[in-house]
């Protein structure tokens, strides 16, 4: 059987590389992106189920998402509309594996469970209609439970890069609560998760796994193993606007890691080829 698979959001961070790893591993590849291109089809193309049916996939994978301000106009359409309406084609079809990306987000934090906002809270609105199409509708369905992501070539300017960036330029690098607490994933580990579940023949028996190690990372300990790789972190950490709900200790920890799954990929190693270390030391320092 031919391995064809549909990606949602294949132009973003997460996208490039599923892609990519996934053509590496024999799979043909339908991307679904906001704007048609010569090698996508657009979020809200009429005939989008004809583009689906006519290439048979085997597994859908919904990555796209909006966010902030846009999560609650145009962008309800990637975060919900679009994987609904992917979930009611496969309804209607056999053997259709459909994996959706969740976010640490909808889950809230330990002490305010829950969505903090409409993006995580769509999030959490799609896992309802998950839960649907797999008891009531027979579609294999799954939702991976994402953290922070990192890695190469990660256009977006998220912590683990500010940090960097800041750390070699000697600036003061302005962070959030000092309490904070987060997992962070490199982006490998996460396609290889998704791509993980993809080659699975087995139905697993729930519908949500977390994709990340169980540890957390906090600030203190960042500024440790920057200091540990030679580059001494400056920080400061200004109020926080109280009227935006922080996720202080991701509210995660309760779900089920993917089985069969474990990181492979280490943040040491990342900071090291992201500072430009020699490989001396970091092979004394990468994992002291």
């Amino acid at each position: 059987m031919i391995k064809r698979m549909v990606i949602t959001g294949a132009s973003g961070f997460l996208g490039r590389k599923l892609h990519e790893m996934a053509l590496k591993q024999g799979w043909e590849v339908l991307c679904i992106n906001r704007h048609a291109s010569s090698d996508s089809v657009s979020f809200d193309a009429p005939n989008l189920e004809t583009y689906l049916s006519d290439f048979a996939p085997r597994v859908i994978v919904h990555l796209a998402a909006s966010y902030g301000n846009e999560a609650s106009g145009p962008g309800l359409h990637a975060n919900l509309l679009l994987p609904v309406r992917l979930l009611q084609w496969a309804a209607n079809k056999n053997k259709i594996r459909f994996i959706a990306a969740g976010s640490f987000w909808q889950m809230g934090d330990i002490s305010n469970p829950g969505p903090v906002d409409v993006y995580s809270a769509s999030k959490q609105s799609l896992a309802v209609f998950l839960d649907y199409y797999r008891r009531c509708q027979h579609v294999d369905c799954y939702q991976l439970i994402l953290s922070s992501s990192y890695g190469p070539n990660d256009p977006r300017g998220k912590l683990i890069d500010y940090l960097a960036d800041s750390a070699k330029l000697g600036k003061t690098a302005t962070l959030g609560n000092q309490d904070k607490q987060f997992a962070l994933t490199d982006v490998r580990d996460i396609a290889n998760a998704i791509m993980l579940l993809a080659s699975s023949k087995e139905a697993l028996p729930q519908l949500t796994y977390k994709v990340r190690s169980d540890e957390l990372w906090s600030f203190d300990r960042l500024i440790s193993l920057f200091a540990q790789l030679g580059y001494p972190l400056l920080t400061s950490h200004p109020l926080s606007n109280k009227s935006m709900i922080e996720i202080v200790r991701p509210n995660d920890g309760h779900l089920p890691t993917l089985p069969g799954w474990t990181s492979r990929y280490h943040l040491a190693d990342y900071l090291c080829e992201r500072l430009s270390i020699s490989n001396t030391r970091r092979r004394t320092d990468a994992h002291s």
